[in-house]
């Protein structure tokens, strides 16, 4: 995605093997008695490190674990590495999303990259953000994640590289040789969050799907499963997913109207508005046949006063049309369940296998 020109975001590393080992050193971070936290970055000969101990910052809810600057009369930038631990597994993606939009920062350029592990979605952004003193600073972020084997959940880490706006084309190689070149030191053997559970759809074969541990699940009818997120008697998100023959219903248009219409029941309180539906490629899964299609909107409940943020995706797998529903939190800053729901979500659907029975 890009949306700016005038800042270059190079997706190439240019740099020969002869120039990296002239222009970078490798620093290997250590300062943290915790060595899940110990990574290492490539950075420019002239940037070092200002701070090393961890430090929280809790209007971000990001802890600090290292800082480094321009120390000689080099054009001037810092590198910045954070994590924060998150009990949901989520894709990395949509972490950093939500805390670029806490920071105030303004996304130019974006690259999403699905990890061949099925561990989510990466990121890769450029943002810019204006400070109170006027001056812009444009950022590249990336991202990791990993498993927190001491305390359960994921750690979410990023790392930033920055400088002022003014010189950034100037800086814009060596920043992106900054950000794709780190990782972690001591990495767990699951780059989840949360172990993944089988749901199984059939007792004569193989078929069903996934879900984060963290999940419940429950059959409602022949043809109807609720997954929820329910802690202390309070949901935190839903997913519907329902089947219907391809024989009997003959367009998505039939299904979504089918699944939806318990929203426009005129005894019930609550109401939904969704954008058009809408077709996108299939990147999902291999065993999906034809179009998929998906829309977002919003579910209103006017006798409880809630406001749920709505996405769907009606898919053909085996004959079968699946509808799956999402109902929970919309994006905010205090927690991640509108993450969770939507990585809940993607899992289902890109692990369900279906079988003729």
């Amino acid at each position: 995605m890009n949306l700016d020109p005038e800042f270059s975001f190079p997706l190439e590393m240019t740099y020969k093997s002869e120039e990296i080992r002239e222009k970078f050193w490798k620093c290997l971070y250590t300062s943290t008695g915790q060595e899940m936290f110990h990574y290492w970055v490539l950075l420019p000969q002239a940037v070092k490190p200002a701070e090393v101990k961890p430090v929280h910052f809790p209007d971000v809810g990001l802890t600090n674990i290292g800082r480094y600057i321009t120390e000689d009369t080099s054009p001037y930038m810092e590198v910045w590495a954070a994590y924060e631990r998150c009990q949901w597994e989520m894709n990395p993606s949509d972490w950093l999303e939500n805390k670029l939009s806490l920071m105030g920062e303004k996304i130019l350029h974006q690259r999403l990259i699905n990890h061949p592990s099925g561990s989510g979605k990466f990121a890769d952004v450029l943002t810019i953000k204006t400070l109170a003193s006027g001056d812009e600073v444009v950022s590249r972020y990336t991202v990791q994640k990993d498993y927190n084997p001491v305390d359960g959940g994921g750690n979410y880490f990023l790392i930033k590289a920055s400088c002022a706006a003014a010189i950034y084309n100037s800086l814009a190689n060596d920043i992106h040789f900054i950000a794709i070149n780190w990782d972690l030191q001591h990495r767990s053997n699951m780059m989840l969050a949360e172990l993944l559970k089988t749901v199984s759809l059939s007792s004569k074969n193989s078929s069903g799907f996934k879900v984060p541990d963290s999940w419940q699940v429950n059959v409602i009818a022949d043809n109807r499963l609720v997954i929820e997120h329910t802690f202390d008697g309070v949901n935190y998100g839903v997913i519907n997913l329902c089947f219907y023959s391809q024989e009997k219903y003959k367009t998505a248009e039939e299904v979504f109207q089918l699944s939806t219409s318990r929203f426009h029941q005129h005894d019930n309180a609550v109401s939904l508005t969704a954008s058009a539906m809408e077709t996108v490629p299939n990147d999902i899964n291999s065993a999906f046949t034809g179009d998929v299609y998906t829309c977002t909107g919003e579910i209103v409940s006017a006798a409880d006063k809630v406001r749920a943020f709505y996405q769907m995706y009606i898919v053909n797998v085996e004959g079968l049309w699946c509808y799956a529903e999402s109902v929970g939190k919309h994006r905010n800053h205090q927690d991640y369940y509108h993450e969770a729901n939507k990585r809940c979500l993607e899992i289902i659907l890109s692990t369900l296998h279906i079988e003729n029975a």
